[in-house]
């Protein structure tokens, strides 16, 4: 059985979030990726970009957060979604739209409720 894109996204969604959980240093994320697990040609260009910029992408959303606000304080679930949405713009250039349309129905599923507004607004700050 084939998988959808959702379902696609969702893989790169977890993979990210264990990255972010586990003890895989960044420059050992992709071959991680290549090595335990089947990913398709697309959601290794989104892993790829998320191992090449992760601080890049940890910055840019920092300078978007409010002042009494730190990435450490965002939880990690909320972290993956953000750095898999915008890996996924920039690596497959998907329009913004999908982009977040898709990142809230992650967050529909993993998230508290208040933190799909926020995943929102910072996506859409982020993404051009």
């Amino acid at each position: 059985m084939s998988k959808n894109q959702w379902e696609k996204r969702v893989e790169v969604f977890h993979y990210v979030y264990s990255t972010l959980m586990s003890d895989v240093k960044d420059k050992d994320i992709i071959k991680n990726a290549f090595e335990q697990f089947t990913f398709s040609a697309d959601q290794m260009k989104i892993i790829e970009y998320y191992a090449n910029n992760k601080q890049e992408i940890i910055n840019l959303i920092s300078t978007r957060l409010q002042n009494n606000w730190t990435w450490e304080r965002i939880s990690a679930v909320t972290q993956a979604i953000l750095l898999t949405s915008y890996s996924e713009s920039q690596a497959l250039t998907i329009d913004k739209k999908i982009v977040i349309d898709q990142a809230l129905i992650t967050a529909d599923k993993y998230c508290e409720p208040n933190e799909k507004k926020f995943i929102n607004a910072i996506l859409d700050k982020i993404i051009k």
